[in-house]
């Protein structure tokens, strides 16, 4: 999102505004605060085009969303962000109207999810902060959970401004994704059933296993299964899975490198493009690297732009897919009978 894009949408955030004090006057009245329908942060929506920056801090870490000349990026890994998500984050604190006053009791901020640090995950507020281009602070909140009470399509939510013991229910929503994961378009490739033509894992100290598709369609099949041993379709069509589609839970800046013999998996689609994940660290830890190429001109331009999305970064993986790269040859084999 340029800054053109960023001047459209203060348009759209003022057009919000209009909406939700139509909302206000028609909404349940309630015990009101003597601030009732006064804008939170009445002077973000003037100053959009200088925001620069959204940090979220909640009970799973803290990290900062930047504005960039080419779009929205995580600020520790440099990974491209969902424009959308910094966009309804904007558009929730500019809208943001006070409602009624609740606890200014630190002891019953867990009650509606405005909890300190320390405090059980459930409890605990998530602070957002949004900052210009020379760091200083446009807004800042801490969000809790939502309101059922308050009326209109938008709702309300619980919140308390940093350096201020009182809470208040706020007319509005502010939309800050959650997990961390969830700035994140996750899904990377897809690497369906007729386009994979096989799958290797080799490395780590732990078995290799080859398991390929004969023809277009045809399910993947073990290869290298032991005599005695017939290959487990439903394990190697668990690892297919692994790649239909491929994801991650995290991302980071490529850290250290992977070890000699690290646990590997080789992906290759029939139109040629490669995909290798490499295990970096333990594999308990869950992080790989990708490294994609093409073993034909088909599939040249593919593996081109997922070099652009890969290259540079690691990745978490969700916990049973580490699982799966740690198998061994009796987890996708079962006894041959007869």
């Amino acid at each position: 999102m340029n800054t053109k894009q960023i001047g459209v949408l203060a348009v759209l955030t003022i057009a919000a505004i209009g909406a939700a004090n139509a909302s206000l006057r028609t909404g349940p009245q309630g015990l009101a605060g003597d601030r009732r329908g006064e804008p939170v942060f009445a002077n973000l929506v003037p100053r959009l085009n200088d925001v620069a920056s959204v940090t979220i801090t909640d009970s799973e870490k803290s990290f900062t969303v930047e504005r960039r000349e080419n779009g929205f990026f995580e600020k520790d890994s440099g990974y491209p962000v969902k424009a959308e998500a910094f966009r309804d984050i904007l558009v929730g604190a500019a809208t943001l109207a006070y409602e009624e006053t609740k606890t200014a009791d630190p002891a019953r901020y867990g009650d509606l999810g405005l909890g300190e640090a320390g405090g059980a995950p459930d409890t605990m507020g998530r602070q957002v902060t949004i900052r210009d281009g020379r760091g200083q602070v446009m807004a800042a909140m801490i969000i809790g959970n939502r309101d059922a009470t308050v009326g209109g399509a938008r709702g309300g939510l619980y919140i308390r401004l940093p350096e201020q013991k009182q809470t208040w229910v706020a007319r509005g929503e502010v939309r800050a994704p959650a997990p961390h994961a969830a700035w994140f378009e996750t899904n990377v490739t897809n690497i369906g059933r007729d386009a994979l033509a096989s799958l290797t894992l080799t490395g780590g100290g732990l078995d290799d296993i080859k398991a390929a598709s004969e023809k277009k369609g045809d399910d993947l099949k073990l290869l290298n299964a032991p005599e005695d041993k017939d290959g487990d379709s439903s394990k190697i069509m668990r690892l297919s899975f692994m790649v239909d589609p491929i994801s991650f839970q995290d991302v980071r800046k490529q850290s250290g490198a992977p070890a000699a013999d690290a646990r590997r998996m080789i992906v290759t689609a029939r139109n040629g493009v490669q995909i290798t994940y490499t295990v970096i660290g333990a594999l308990s830890d869950g992080w790989v690297r990708f490294e994609v190429e093409a073993t034909s001109d088909e599939g040249r331009a593919e593996a081109i732009n997922l070099k652009t999305k890969l290259e540079g970064f690691d990745f978490k993986l969700a916990s049973h897919e580490i699982d799966m790269l740690g198998w061994a040859l009796k987890d996708v084999t079962t006894e041959r009978k007869g």
